[in-house]
């Protein structure tokens, strides 16, 4: 391998890659990452076995060759390296990284020992528009659960359906569901993908300048392009929990709030909820919305936001995270929360977004 490549192409693949490689593995050679010269082009890849990434870049190859280099030092010698060129050559198992300024050596292992990057099938199964992806991401991944006993619910579930992609998440406390229009798909398809590979997705298109994303559906696999960039990741296998039967058809009660009032006042209320699960309070009345936290060993604190209230009354308890999480993200200047009783689930919508839907489960009111 030899090859010269601009110092910006280079730390920029790099970076587009290196969430994947593994820190804790008992094989050493997850923590590498592959490095292939091929057809004018560089190519870098890491793996944790369950999603893979690859990034290519344009460089000047003199002679091709395949290497595995430790991400860690690899990653910091580019990234610190202020010239403008970095030339790679490849003996045995070290590579040598030379610049203007700067020289390294460092020592590989054998491509052969690198798993098996699996390749996208030629047919695209469809072709999503970067910028809405991404803003469904930020919407719906959140939901995911944490505690994989219940791997489906470790996943985002990605339902095509004619021209409309419906994208949900429950943790089984919450639940987030956005409907992109998209260009009509030749079959019907739903799958759950892992909530790894998607915050992986989410962070790439938050950096890549991509007007569109290429989807590949395989069997047990989807694919993911994003411009220079590619992600692989397996399926979840399972059937996704019928949620729709959770979302309540009506309201009793609805509410109105400025969006960045009710933002803050949740956040004050969380200060004093953090020792006591998150645990805060809602109280509704006839034109405003009181949220408290009383914490005993630490104090108290009240917030007023005015509010329209259709309806009737309501006081209800919900864990504050999940709140602060959607009203962070929210667009608009608006919220609107929908109630039935403090037993039942909280819908909250936004005007800016009548394809949006996030639902919350209540916490049991403690006397």
């Amino acid at each position: 391998m030899k090859a010269t490549v601009l110092q910006s192409n280079f730390a920029h693949a790099l970076n587009s890659i290196s969430r994947i490689v593994s820190t804790r593995t008992t094989l050493p050679v997850l923590g590498n990452i592959l490095i292939e010269a091929n057809k004018g082009k560089l190519l870098f890849s890491a793996t944790d076995l369950e999603i893979a990434v690859s990034a290519e870049c344009a460089g000047k190859i003199e002679k091709e060759g395949k290497i595995t280099i430790p991400a860690r030092l690899l990653i910091d010698f580019v990234v610190n390296n202020n010239d403008e060129n970095i030339n790679i050559s490849l003996k045995d198992l070290t590579l040598s990284l030379k610049s203007k300024k700067y020289q390294a050596n460092i020592k590989g292992i054998a491509h052969e020992e690198f798993p098996t990057i699996p390749e996208a099938p030629k047919e695209k199964y469809s072709t999503l528009k970067s910028d809405d992806i991404l803003d469904s991401l930020k919407k719906v991944v959140m939901a995911t659960a944490n505690d994989e006993t219940r791997p489906v619910l470790a996943g985002v579930y990605l339902k095509f359906d004619g021209k409309y992609l419906t994208m949900a998440a429950t943790d089984s406390y919450r639940l987030a569901e956005k409907k992109i229009e998209i260009s009509e798909v030749k079959e019907a398809k739903d799958i759950i993908v892992p909530a790894r590979a998607m915050n992986e997705l989410l962070r790439i298109l938050s950096s890549e300048k991509s007007d569109n994303v290429e989807m590949i559906v395989d069997e047990n696999q989807v694919f993911f392009v994003i411009g220079e960039v590619q992600i692989v990741s397996r399926l979840i296998e399972g059937s996704f929990p019928p949620y729709e039967q959770i979302v309540p058809k009506d309201a009793k009660i609805s509410v109105k709030c400025d969006l960045a009032e009710t933002l803050a006042a949740l956040k004050m209320s969380s200060i004093f909820a953090k020792d006591i699960a998150n645990n805060i309070r809602f109280k509704i009345s006839k034109d405003k919305l009181l949220i408290s936290s009383t914490a005993k060993e630490i104090g108290d604190t009240t917030s007023e936001v005015l509010a329209e209230v259709f309806g009737g009354e309501i006081e209800i308890a919900f864990n504050a995270r999940y709140l602060l999480d959607v009203l962070s993200i929210l667009p608009g200047d608006r919220v609107e929360m929908s109630f039935n009783d403090d037993a039942s689930p909280c819908v909250i919508k936004t005007d800016k977004d009548k394809n949006y839907l996030y639902l919350v489960m209540p916490l049991k009111i403690d006397n």
